[in-house]
């Protein structure tokens, strides 16, 4: 049986990139699948080979998003949306999304937890809602998500009673968790476990990035939100420590300019965008911010990390890493130099890194989740 779905997600990268190897699963078993996501997100789902629509292609949510975000940070009123939260993606995508959605007739509905359109169409067109897991550190049946859940309907209460749209319930009738077992990954009956299978766009890699490095090769990022609120500065002394250790650094920053940073250790070869899943195989550890794919990436990999934590879910993926003992977490910027001295020399983070690696390639693929999905139908 073919079955049509609709997927949708918040258009930031961290926050959709991670969905679209499930939609590749669902085009492969011979479903039909349409996605609705605006500016980025959608040019990445199209880049990605997946149908794709933007129901409000006249902006850029995302990029106001941030921007509110960046005014916040300092001070600046002006720049605030007149409601915070991940209901506002909603809020704005919904009129541009429910025609579409309707002439699609899809006989299941899957979105993430952040963006609660997916819960109005669902209910709109009488059919399955599945909410797509892709945080390590807000996942399943935890707190934080069935709050957040609650907090994304209650946002968008309004819009659901201007839309003249049928109640609907706030719980999904099943979800997907990416995590490992062993840092909080949870199966029930309407819980799917799933491998988590790193996507971060499509780049031509140099081939050197496949080759064995002469001495220990160190991916660090800070993702893409970190940059894009004029956070590269804190770079300055990290790569002034690491200049002094006999590795060699990847600095994935996108197209961030680096200028503010002076000229660049010798040690250090600047990438712009490149998928971490390809630098990966050949990296002895990676230092980052703590966002939730920059942390399960590696850990597919089975590579030891150092996280430097800043906001949102960050802290708390750090923390899951952390406590596996995957690889060390800390507060300061000054901190970071020793403890990636401590995470190369000491195997037993290799080790535990290993050990979830395997645990996440024993997990059911997404190909095996689509059987269950299609069951849903």
């Amino acid at each position: 049986m073919t079955v049509r779905v609709l997927c949708t997600a918040v258009p930031g990268s961290g926050l959709f990139l991670p969905t679209v190897p499930l939609a590749w699963a669902l085009r492969a078993a011979g479903h039909e699948v349409l996605l609705l996501n605006n500016g980025d997100g959608a040019r990445a789902a199209a880049g990605a080979g997946l149908p794709v629509v933007d129901p409000l292609p006249e902006r850029d949510l995302w990029a106001e998003f941030l921007a509110a975000v960046a005014g916040m940070l300092k001070g600046d009123a002006d720049r605030e949306p007149e409601r915070g939260g991940f209901g506002w993606f909603g809020q704005h995508m919904i009129d541009g999304m429910l025609p579409v959605a309707r002439a699609f007739r899809p006989d299941l509905v899957i979105t993430t937890t952040e963006q609660g359109a997916g819960r109005l169409i669902a209910a709109d067109l009488g059919v399955p809602l599945v909410e797509q897991g892709i945080r390590l550190g807000w996942a399943g049946l935890e707190e934080h998500v069935v709050t957040s859940r609650r907090d994304i309907a209650d946002y968008l209460e309004p819009t659901r009673q201007r839309l003249g749209l049928p109640e609907a319930p706030v719980e999904p009738v099943a979800t997907i968790d990416v995590r490992p077992p062993s840092m909080g990954g949870t199966a029930t009956d309407t819980q799917f476990l799933m491998r988590y299978v790193p996507y971060n766009e499509s780049r031509v890699v140099p081939g050197w990035v496949a080759l064995p490095p002469e001495r220990p090769r160190v991916c660090l990022t800070l993702g893409s939100v970190l940059p894009a609120l004029g956070g590269v500065g804190v770079l300055r002394g990290i790569l002034a420590d690491l200049s002094t250790m006999d590795i060699e650094i990847l600095l994935a920053l996108g197209d961030i300019d680096l200028s503010e940073l002076g000229e660049l250790p010798a040690n250090v070869r600047p990438l712009g965008w490149m998928p971490l899943g390809a630098l990966m195989p050949t990296c002895a550890a990676i230092v980052h911010h703590g966002g939730s794919a920059t942390v399960m990436t590696p850990l597919v990999h089975g590579v030891p990390q150092v996280s430097l934590p800043k906001f949102a879910d960050q802290p708390l993926n750090a923390k899951l890493m952390a406590d596996r003992g995957v690889g060390l977490t800390v507060a300061e910027p000054e901190q970071v130099g020793a403890a990636l001295a401590r995470v190369l020399d000491d195997p037993a983070f290799g080790k535990a890194a290993a050990e979830v690696r395997d645990e996440i390639a024993e997990q059911p693929s997404p190909a095996a989740v689509v059987a269950r999905l299609a069951e849903l139908v």
